[in-house]
């Protein structure tokens, strides 16, 4: 009796462990914004044994994360079968914290040339793979090209997907949109940077001409100038000579008011009044000695 008792103890011990397992089962857990957070990690204890993990997801970003039976009503109705859409994605697992990847829907072609050669020639070849859940925006697919090496998989944050959008040989492209959508065939473009430097030289050739002609105007005007300024000059040595000329008649004018010339008639009209003073005084004189001899 006590050997039966033993064998189905043996019997239950693994089950009551499997049971345990799954009660003490975690989850990655996170709700609305919380979810575009990359520095948030928080884990959901399950108590159910029949409890899974299970992410959400709204137009390819997250929104939910947790343990299924914890989950509200308004995230736990996308996770029916009948509720899954373009739109809306929900992803159940039953193992510990599986809830880290996206749904089948927004799976992309993850690969590279050098380990696969398929990647370049035939990438229609390959099966599209889930990605880790982007926390900050949403899940994209790329593929790259660079120095003739193919890259192809998953933008998950911003500045990736702008890196992507700004680089002429890196496409990017939305799953929900198409289904593993980064498997299209890619050349590399060449960025000739030559280009710009001629058309910089012409530029600054035609500039150069153009400041050449600037420079040969700048001369026929300073000719045009030159001659202009002879030209006025001329009239300047007439005027000044004219003035010149008519400075003469001042001079001429003024020698007659000099001191010297004004002097010659005040001292001849004084002369001429001693002249007549002594010529009185001889003719009373001549007159008194011509009484008295009579």
């Amino acid at each position: 009796m006590s050997m039966r008792k033993c064998a189905i103890l043996f019997i239950l011990l693994p089950l009551l462990q499997a049971g345990l397992l799954l009660a003490s089962e975690t989850c990655l857990y996170c709700r609305g914004i919380n979810c575009q957070r990359s520095s948030y990690q928080a884990t959901e204890q399950c108590v159910d044994q029949l409890d899974a993990c299970v992410s959400v997801f709204l137009g390819g970003m997250i929104q939910a994360q947790g343990c299924l039976e914890k989950l509200e009503d308004k995230f736990r109705q996308h996770c029916k079968s009948n509720h899954n859409s373009l739109n809306a994605q929900c992803e159940i697992c039953v193992t510990n914290s599986c809830n880290n990847v996206t749904s089948s829907q927004l799976s992309c072609l993850q690969c590279l040339d050098t380990e696969d050669a398929r990647c370049s020639s035939a990438p229609d070849q390959l099966t599209a793979q889930r990605c880790p859940i982007s926390h900050s925006g949403r899940n994209l697919c790329y593929a790259s090209i660079s120095n003739q090496r193919v890259e192809r998989g998953c933008s998950l944050t911003m500045s990736e997907q702008v890196s992507c959008l700004a680089d002429v040989n890196c496409k990017l492209c939305d799953p929900l949109e198409l289904p593993h959508c980064n498997d299209q065939l890619l050349n590399e473009a060449t960025t000739t940077t030559e280009s710009p430097s001629s058309s910089t030289t012409s530029s600054s050739t035609s500039t150069s001409s153009t400041a050449s002609s600037s420079t040969s105007t700048s001369s026929s005007s300073s000719s045009s100038t030159s001659s202009s300024t002879s030209s006025s000059t001329s009239p300047g040595t007439t005027s000044s000579t004219t003035s010149s000329t008519t400075e003469a008649p001042d001079s001429s004018t003024d020698s007659p008011t000099t001191t010297s010339t004004t002097a010659k008639p005040n001292s001849a009209s004084s002369l001429s009044i001693q002249n007549v003073s002594v010529l009185l005084a001889i003719s009373q004189l001549v007159f008194c000695i011509f009484i008295y001899v009579q």
